[in-house]
């Protein structure tokens, strides 16, 4: 992107409305003090607390499911109560949850109950936010719009990861009182910043079975199965690392993957808005395969290298799923938002599970590295069907009407 491109992009920002620039700005501040915690969880839980590594993928995999496919209930109360109030809802769950975990720290039972507390409360926040966001732009300034808002969140992740790789292991009651905090903050500032919101009126087209059908589109599809192989890299990489390796290291590769989606989105948006589907597929899917294969090689450089070609296949294939979805239920953000977590929580929590028995097999056969080339074949398999149900659907463009009681921005866009 030029220096001019540049410029156009944050002079468009600038001139969202104000209650938008806040949520960009949060969607930087909540998986910055998230990412302190999430990603060490499994070490954790495991190394501090004992539990077995088959324990830990059930409860990762059962946290999935509760965040991404608790969505879709997440969604519905976003419809009927509102999208601010939801989202306080939210955040005031997720905050209570992080704030169990200092006392969850000697107490497994604890630990459990605040895992799937904060997962709760990311169920309720989420599709609020998300709707929020782009039902607020028209429909051909949403791919820049969203790669900025996951280009925030990257960094979000990256800064809490490094922030915190040093410090969790040793000093964990310190990281979960300062993430609580943040999490208090960040529900206050919501109540005051944004505008107050009723609930969506019921039309139509306001009906239960909307939801299943959204389910059933080919973006959902695609959505699950790349959440079952992304979430084996998610999950499992900070366990495999530290076996041999210091922390450090899993936070660089976090980092690094963080920073390819935060500098390489964005330029890339208006093109990924635009490609065929199936040629978004044939990009992203050979990238995950490869970067599962190279984790399976020893050695720091090969850890890096399968991050790079992960963060290929995940900056392309995320935002072009959650384009395909606004298109496939136009006017209804939450129901778009929902569906896709729902598909994304399924793929996730049995990747978990899978991913955990998998993995202890791979331990108990003599080499953790066997457990990314089990992976990697199950991600061949995945780009045969994604390929093969992205060719097969016929390209719909719909405009998509803004469905949220405020007006629309005459944000321009870059």
């Amino acid at each position: 992107m030029s220096g001019i491109r540049r410029s156009e992009l944050w002079a468009g920002l600038a001139g969202l409305p104000l209650s938008l620039r806040f949520l960009l700005a949060t969607s930087f501040f909540m998986p910055l003090g998230s990412f302190m915690v999430l990603p060490f969880l499994a070490i954790l839980l495991h190394e501090r607390l004992g539990m077995s590594m088959g324990f830990v993928g059930l409860l990762l995999g059962a946290t999935s499911i509760l965040q991404f496919s608790g969505a879709l209930g997440g969604g519905l109360v976003a419809e009927r109560l509102g999208l601010k109030k939801t989202m306080l809802t939210g955040l005031t769950i997720r905050t209570a949850g992080f704030a169990l975990f200092t006392a969850g720290l000697s107490a497994p039972r604890l630990a459990v109950a605040a895992v799937l507390l904060t997962a709760c409360g990311d169920a309720l926040y989420s599709p609020a936010n998300k709707a929020y966001l782009v039902g607020q732009v028209a429909d051909e300034h949403r791919p820049v719009l969203l790669s900025v808002n996951n280009s925030a969140l990257s960094t979000g992740m990256a800064l809490g990861t490094l922030i915190s790789g040093l410090l969790i292991v040793r000093m964990p009651f310190l990281v979960f009182a300062v993430v609580t905090v943040m999490f208090t903050a960040l529900t206050l500032a919501h109540a005051v910043m944004l505008p107050r919101d009723g609930a969506a009126a019921p039309t139509a087209g306001d009906r239960k079975g909307d939801w299943v059908k959204a389910f059933l589109t080919p973006p959902a599809l695609v959505a699950l199965v790349t959440a079952y192989i992304f979430w084996f890299f998610q999950n499992y990489l900070g366990v495999f690392i530290t076996s041999g390796h210091s922390t450090v290291v899993y936070s660089l590769a976090l980092v690094l993957n963080s920073a390819l989606v935060i500098l390489g989105q964005p330029p890339a948006a208006r093109w990924i808005g635009h490609v065929r589907y199936s040629t978004a597929a044939l990009i992203a899917f050979p990238a995950l395969v490869l970067g599962l294969l190279a984790f399976s090689r020893p050695g720091v450089g090969f850890i890096l290298l399968g991050t790079v070609l992960i963060s290929v296949g995940e900056g392309v294939i995320f935002l072009k799923n959650e384009l395909e979805a606004l298109r496939a239920v136009p006017g209804r953000p939450t129901l778009a938002v929902g569906s896709q977590r729902l598909a994304l929580g399924i793929g996730s929590f049995t990747s978990g599970v899978v991913g955990g028995q998998l993995y202890a097999f791979a331990q108990s056969d003599g080499g953790a590295g066997d457990f990314w080339l089990y992976a990697a074949l199950q991600g061949l398999l995945a780009t045969a069907l994604v390929v093969l149900v992205t060719r097969a659907r016929p390209a719909r463009r719909r405009a998509a009407v803004p469905a949220l009681p405020n007006p629309p921005s005459e944000w321009s866009g870059p």
